[in-house]
């Protein structure tokens, strides 16, 4: 879908003022940024190509802050907007995220996915305990 390029701006500006605020490691303030962000892309927020990179770097952010239940909560929002399941920065989020909750099964089969998008340049930045939890499957 198309959306208002006024609107679209808004919102970037907005993502954008939020990655000012990560890349200083003041993540609460990314976050809300985000959310601010997200409160603008119109209902039903799925239908929104916008949504898909919003909720994806929201779950980042948590991740990284190491709330993996709302990473994960981003995240799968993020697979259910458009091309969100194909995208294996996603899966390999949301992977990371079950396995550090321990939820080795479900962290396996989305790391599994973001391998077979991504081959294994995908973890090069990651810590090696994710892919060698797939492995087997390779």
């Amino acid at each position: 879908m198309e959306m208002n390029e006024q609107l679209h701006q808004k919102i970037v500006k907005l993502c954008e003022e939020g990655d000012q605020f990560a890349e200083l490691q003041q993540m609460s303030e990314a976050i809300a940024f985000y959310q601010r962000a997200l409160e603008l892309v119109p209902e039903p927020k799925e239908k929104w190509s916008a949504a898909t990179w919003i909720y994806g770097t929201l779950g980042d952010t948590y991740f990284l802050i190491k709330n993996y239940e709302d990473a994960i909560r981003s995240l799968e929002y993020a697979l259910k907007c458009p091309d969100g399941n194909e995208n294996p920065f996603l899966l390999l989020r949301l992977g990371e995220s079950f396995y550090e909750l321990g939820e080795f099964e479900k962290a396996k089969a989305y790391l599994y996915k973001a391998y077979q998008i991504e081959d294994y340049k995908i973890f090069f930045q990651e810590d090696d305990k994710y892919f060698k939890l797939i492995i087997e499957l390779i």
